[in-house]
């Protein structure tokens, strides 16, 4: 089945949204820690180049508030990866994503067909795990989200950020994205160029469109990208 088209839940979010950090629950279970090892080492077989740091977890979603805690990625690419980890392990990591708006429209990138999610589908741009990059504690979202735009866009210099506006829930990876909006005055050509010479792989290609021609698009976009345009719509 389409990605698109299984069940994916949305949350509202307010302006003043508070979040929280406690322990990760203890790995107690020798044979799930088999079956997370034997994944990361069979992925990295492709993706020589992944790296196990630490990304955030939810274990409460609410409209004011989101309590969580950080746990290892390779969790994470077990749960993705097998059914039966899945169950067993039953995370909710978290995610950054938002609308790049630009004088010409919405900028939307294509995942890399070698993408270890969703590849081939449009969404908006930048999108990625909430990370401990410095071993930190805490979760600042809006800095996880301008590191994301100069690592996927290459994408650097003063921008507008709104959000977190919702939150939406993928049932099956359980993966949570936050949605964001963010503004920039440089054109799309200059932001094309910025990605070109300074971006990672993460998008093999970047489209610049208005509201309507990306709801020509609808199916390979990605329901939170299709919720956060519908922000946009007076």
């Amino acid at each position: 089945m389409n990605p698109t088209e299984q069940n994916w839940h949305l949350t509202p979010l307010s302006a003043d949204l508070s979040i929280t950090c406690h322990s990760a629950p203890a790995l107690l279970d020798t044979a799930v820690e088999q079956g997370i090892e034997a994944v990361w080492q069979q992925t990295l077989q492709k993706h020589p180049r992944l790296y196990n740091g630490r990304v955030f977890c939810l274990s409460e979603l609410r409209e004011s508030s989101l309590s969580g805690f950080w746990c290892e990625y390779r969790w994470v690419l077990a749960q993705m990866r097998s059914p039966e980890l899945a169950t067993r392990l039953n995370l909710r990591s978290l995610a950054v994503t938002a609308l790049l708006i630009c004088p010409e429209g919405i900028v939307l990138g294509r995942r890399h067909p070698d993408s270890l999610y969703l590849p081939g589908f449009w969404q908006g741009v930048p999108a990625g795990s909430v990370e401990s990059r410095l071993g930190n504690e805490g979760v600042d979202l809006k800095t996880q989200l301008l590191t994301e735009l100069e690592e996927e866009i290459g994408l650097t210099g003063e921008v507008s950020v709104t959000g977190p506006l919702l939150a939406c829930e993928h049932d099956t990876t359980r993966i949570v994205d936050l949605g964001f909006t963010i503004h920039t005055n440089q054109s799309f050509a200059a932001i094309e160029t910025a990605w070109r010479c300074n971006a990672n792989d993460e998008y093999d290609m970047l489209e610049c469109h208005d509201l309507q021609a990306i709801t020509l698009l609808k199916s390979r976009v990605l329901p939170t990208t299709r919720a956060l345009l519908k922000q946009l719509v007076p």
